[in-house]
């Protein structure tokens, strides 16, 4: 078995994934060892991981709704849970609460 650059083992890998083989017969066909594939695999993923950056985007978004129950309590469904409230609680209090969920 001669020796490969890393750019050939990152073909082989590549081959690999498309080949439909299973990884034995992929193995078997190219007369590998899978110990040195698995190792030349993961230094091939590691440096194609860390070869570019990726940008990446905060998306905040922040839903509720507010029901108001027959006198029995406000009840406030956010994506984070539900929050029951007695029906005589302020105005501003609610305000409150849905200026912290939005921060």
């Amino acid at each position: 078995m001669s020796r490969k650059t890393l750019t050939e083992w990152k073909t082989l890998v590549d081959k690999q994934t498309t080949s439909g083989l299973s990884v034995v017969q992929f193995f078997q066909q190219h007369n590998l060892n899978p110990k040195y594939f698995y190792s030349r695999k993961s230094l091939t993923c590691k440096t194609a991981s860390s070869a570019g950056f990726v940008q990446a985007q905060v998306i905040t978004k922040q839903t509720s709704r507010l029901t108001i129950a027959n006198k029995a309590s406000i009840i406030l469904n956010t994506s984070v849970g539900e929050l029951s409230l007695p029906s005589d609680t302020s105005a501003q209090f609610i305000t409150d609460i849905l200026n912290g969920l939005a921060s």
